[in-house]
C-alpha cells in the first residue's frame, strides 16, 4: 500500500452536491474523480474515481469507521478492505474496491434474461464465497461473536466481495442463501453434489478452515473457473479467484497424466512409466492451486511442472535412432506434446503461505512504539531517514518530528486498516503532536511517515 493524496471531483461533474467528505484542496492528480456515490448504489458513500484504468472509490477515514474490514493478518482478497490510504488536505480516505452491484441483483439479472451461469461462472461464485466467509471468521472474532453483518457484492474485476452493512445478515448464511440461488443456474449433477457439500461446511464456519481446501479441489476438478459475466452480458476483465499469472491459457483442462505415461513407457519400462504419470499428477495439482492462491508457492509450482516436462520429453527422443525411428518421434502427437505445457496446466490453489498467528503478529500499536524508538535512536546517531525501518523512498524525518517523538512516552493509534495504520506520539512537556503513518510489507511493519500535527 502507499499513502496517496486525492483532488477532489471537478465542479461540473454531475454529483449530489451534498459532500461525503470534508472538501480538501487537490494535493495529487493520481485520481481522476468521476461522481459521488452513495447506498445503495455503493456500500459506502464517497467519491468514484478511476486510477489509470481501475475504478476505485474513495471514502473518507471517519465515514468509512465501521464500514470496512481491517485487522486481519494479510489483505483479504474477498472481503471489504482498503487497498490505500489517501491522504487529502484535511484528512484522509480510503481506496475501496469499486463493488458495481449487489451479487443477487447479477444472479436476478441472469436469470430474466434466460442466461443461466456457466460451470466455470458457479465454481468462482462458490470458491469466493467459501473463501470470504473463512476470511471473516480468521478475522478479529471474539470467541462468543460473530463477523460483522453485511451483504455480498461484486466488484469492477468480477470478484464477489462481502461488505460490512447493518441491515445485512451473516457472512455465512448470506452466502449459503446465494449459493442456493445459484443451484438453480446447472443440472450437473457433480457440481450440485460438491457445491451441496460447501453448503453444509458453511453451517460450521468456524470449522471451514478445515475443509475448505477439499472443497475447492472438488470444485476445480467439475469445471474450470471463469469470470463472472456481468447482468449486461459484459464479461469481466479476466478471471478473478486471484491473479492469473500465467494468462487466461492456464485454465484450458490439459490431456491427462496418462497420456504422457503411455508415451513413456514406449521408451521405458512400465514402472518408471508410473513414477513419471505420478509426477506429472502432483506437479498438475500444485500448478492449479497455484494459480488461484498465488503466493510464494506459484514459481515452485510452475518450475516443478516446467522440470517434468523436460524430463518427459527428453524420454522421448531415442539416443541413436535409425531414420525411420527418428520420424516416428520428431512428430510427437498433440495430446503428448500439450501434456508438458506448463501454461495449459489447470486451475486450483495450494496451501496458502503459513499466515501469522494472533500470538506471533505484531500489531499496530506495538509496532508504531518500536518504530518510534528506533527512529528516535537512528536520529541522534545523525541518520534522520533511518532507511533500515522506513518504506522505500521514504523522506527523512525532520528534527522537530524527531523531538517530538523522543519525548513522547508512547503513540496513540488512531485508525487500523490491516496493512496500513494512523498513530499519533504526544510530546510530555513542550505539547507538540506527531502523526505517524505505518505500513505492513510481507508482514513486517514499516514507518511510512511522520508530520507534525496539532494537538487535538
Amino acid at each position: 500500500m502507499r499513502l496517496r493524496h486525492r483532488p477532489e471531483p471537478a465542479a461540473e461533474e454531475p454529483a449530489d452536491p451534498a459532500p461525503v467528505s470534508a472538501p480538501g484542496a487537490p494535493l495529487t492528480d493520481a485520481y481522476r474523480p468521476i461522481r459521488r456515490v452513495t447506498p445503495p448504489e455503493s456500500p459506502l458513500p464517497g467519491v468514484l474515481a478511476a486510477e489509470g484504468e481501475r475504478r476505485v472509490l474513495l471514502v473518507d477515514a471517519a465515514v468509512a469507521a465501521g464500514g470496512v474490514f481491517g485487522g486481519h493478518a494479510d489483505r483479504p482478497q474477498h472481503l471489504l478492505a482498503p487497498l490505500e490510504l489517501v491522504r487529502r488536505s484535511d484528512g484522509h480516505d480510503l481506496e475501496l474496491p469499486w463493488c458495481r452491484e449487489p451479487l443477487g441483483r447479477l444472479l436476478d439479472a441472469r436469470t430474466a434474461q434466460g442466461r443461466p451461469l456457466a460451470g466455470g461462472e458457479l465454481v468462482t461464485l462458490v470458491v469466493s464465497l467459501l473463501r470470504g466467509t473463512r476470511e471473516a471468521w480468521d478475522g478479529p472474532v471474539p470467541p462468543d461473536g460473530a463477523p460483522a453483518a453485511g451483504r455480498w457484492w461484486v466488484d469492477d474485476e468480477g470478484r464477489p466481495l462481502f461488505a460490512p452493512a447493518d441491515d445485512g445478515g451473516q457472512v455465512a448464511s448470506e452466502a449459503d442463501a446465494l449459493i442456493e440461488r445459484a443451484m438453480g443456474h446447472t443440472r450437473e449433477r457433480v457440481l450440485l453434489r460438491v457445491i451441496g457439500e460447501a453448503r453444509e461446511a458453511l453451517q460450521r464456519p468456524r470449522r471451514l478452515h478445515r475443509v475448505i481446501d477439499g472443497l475447492e479441489d472438488a470444485l476445480f476438478e467439475a469445471f474450470a473457473p471463469r469470470a463472472l459475466e456481468r447482468g449486461t452480458g459484459q464479461p469481466t476483465v479476466r478471471p478473478v479467484l486471484d491473479d492469473d499469472p500465467l494468462g487466461t491459457d492456464a485454465f484450458r483442462s490439459p490431456p491427462s497424466s496418462g497420456a504422457v505415461r503411455d508415451v513413456v513407457e514406449r521408451f521405458t519400462d512400465t514402472a518408471f512409466a508410473e513414477a513419471v504419470g505420478e509426477g506429472v499428477d502432483r506437479a498438475r495439482t500444485a500448478v492449479r492451486r497455484a494459480l488461484t492462491s498465488g503466493g510464494r508457492r506459484l514459481p515452485l509450482a510452475v518450475g516443478g511442472a516446467a522440470a517434468l516436462a523436460v524430463i518427459a520429453g527428453g524420454l522421448l527422443l531415442p539416443t541413436d535412432p535409425d531414420p525411420a525411428d527418428a520420424r516416428a518421434v520428431s512428430r510427437p502427437t498433440p495430446s503428448a506434446s500439450r501434456a508438458a505445457t506448463p501454461s495449459d496446466l489447470p486451475e486450483a490453489s495450494p496451501a496458502p503461505s503459513p499466515r501469522p498467528t494472533p500470538a506471533t503478529a505484531e500489531g499496530a500499536q506495538a509496532a508504531g512504539d518500536r518504530l518510534r524508538l528506533a527512529a528516535v535512536e537512528c536520529g541522534a546517531h545523525g541518520d534522520p531517514l533511518c532507511a533500515a525501518i522506513r518504506e522505500e523512498g521514504a523522506e527523512p524525518l525532520g528534527p522537530e518530528v524527531l523531538d517530538v517523538m523522543a519525548e513522547a512516552a508512547g503513540v496513540e493509534l488512531l485508525d487500523d486498516y490491516g496493512d496500513v495504520a494512523v498513530l499519533r506520539a504526544d510530546a510530555v512537556s513542550s505539547g507538540g503532536s506527531a502523526l505517524l503513518q505505518l505500513v505492513r510489507l510481507d508482514g513486517r511493519w514499516l514507518l511510512r511517515g511522520a508530520q507534525l500535527t496539532p494537538r487535538p
